[in-house]
C-alpha cells in the first residue's frame, strides 16, 4: 500500500503519462482507451433521445448546483451523459460558458445536434474531443466539473482526479453508476493528495 501511495506522490506533477496517441495516457493499461472511443462512436448512433437511467442520474447530479449559493459562470461537462447534462440544466449554477468534451467524435455530434432542437438558455456551449486522462484545457480555467457516468472507464483515476482538481477552480460534481466505485475514487484522491 505505501509502495503504491509514494508511486502515487511521486507523480502528482506530471498526473497522467502521454503514450503519444492523446487516448492512452496511462502507463498502466486497464481498459482499451481507442476500442472504449470506438464503442462510444457506435453507441452514439443507438442512443435513445431520452434514457430515464441517465436523466435520473444526471437530473440528481445537476440538483446539487442548486444547494449551492456560489455561481459556476465556466463549467466544463465531460463524457458520460453530455446530452442529458445539456438538456436538463436549465440555468441552474449560474452556468454562462459550457464546454462539452467527449472522446468519442459521434458523442459529441450527438449532443451538438440535440442542442439546436433545445429552447434557447443563454449559455455558450463549445465542443471538444478529449480525453478524461489528458484533459485539454489549462490550469484554474474553469469553475466546474462535470462527469455524469463518464470516469468508470478511466485507466488512471487518480492521476485523472488530480489533474481535473488543479483545472477546476471550484467544484467537481460526479455520478457515478455504484458507490463503490465512489469511495474508491474518494480513497484515490486522498491518498493522492494527502498521503497515508
Amino acid at each position: 500500500m505505501r509502495r503504491s501511495i509514494a508511486r502515487c506522490l511521486r507523480g502528482l506533477r506530471s498526473y497522467c503519462t502521454d503514450a503519444g496517441d492523446g487516448f492512452q495516457s496511462s502507463k498502466l493499461k486497464i481498459f482499451d482507451r481507442h476500442l472504449k472511443r470506438k464503442q462510444r462512436d457506435r453507441a452514439a448512433w443507438l442512443m435513445k433521445p431520452k434514457d430515464s437511467l441517465v436523466d435520473t442520474v444526471a437530473e440528481n447530479l445537476l440538483d446539487r448546483l442548486e444547494d449551492c449559493k456560489k455561481t459556476f459562470p465556466t463549467a466544463l461537462c465531460m463524457g458520460g451523459s453530455l446530452e442529458a447534462i445539456r438538456r436538463l440544466l436549465r440555468g441552474r449554477g449560474g452556468i454562462e460558458k459550457l464546454l462539452m468534451m467527449d472522446t468519442s467524435w459521434d458523442m459529441v455530434k450527438l449532443c451538438k445536434d440535440a442542442e439546436q432542437q433545445m429552447p434557447t438558455d443563454n449559455i455558450e456551449t463549445s465542443y471538444v474531443i478529449g480525453d478524461e486522462e489528458n484533459l485539454p484545457v489549462k490550469e484554474n480555467s474553469v469553475d466546474l466539473v462535470i462527469s455524469c457516468l463518464g470516469l468508470h472507464w478511466t485507466n488512471d483515476l487518480p492521476g485523472a482526479m488530480i489533474q481535473i482538481g488543479f483545472k477546476a477552480r471550484w467544484l467537481i460534481l460526479g455520478g457515478y453508476s455504484w458507490r463503490r466505485n465512489i469511495e474508491g475514487a474518494a480513497d484515490s484522491l486522498h491518498y493522492c493528495t494527502n498521503g497515508a
